[in-house]
């Protein structure tokens, strides 16, 4: 497989992955049930006032998507 070929499947990748984490994002936050791909457990947000990161993950944490709310 040449580079560039190489290059295109890791940017479709990444733009999957990308997309999979922000249609998560956007089902958490307004309230629908959403099951990790992994192991089918519920995704859960846990929005933090201090300093620790603002997260959507499951029980396993096989999905862990860390939130930037500044």
């Amino acid at each position: 497989m040449s580079e560039l070929a190489q290059l295109k499947s890791f940017n479709k990748i990444t733009s999957d992955s990308f997309h999979q984490q922000k249609n998560f994002i956007k089902k958490v936050l307004s309230g629908r049930i959403t099951q990790c791909p992994d192991c089918g457990q519920t995704l859960k947000i846990n929005m933090s006032n201090t300093k620790e990161q603002s997260t959507i993950r499951c029980a396993n944490q096989c999905t862990d998507i860390e939130l930037d709310c500044s």
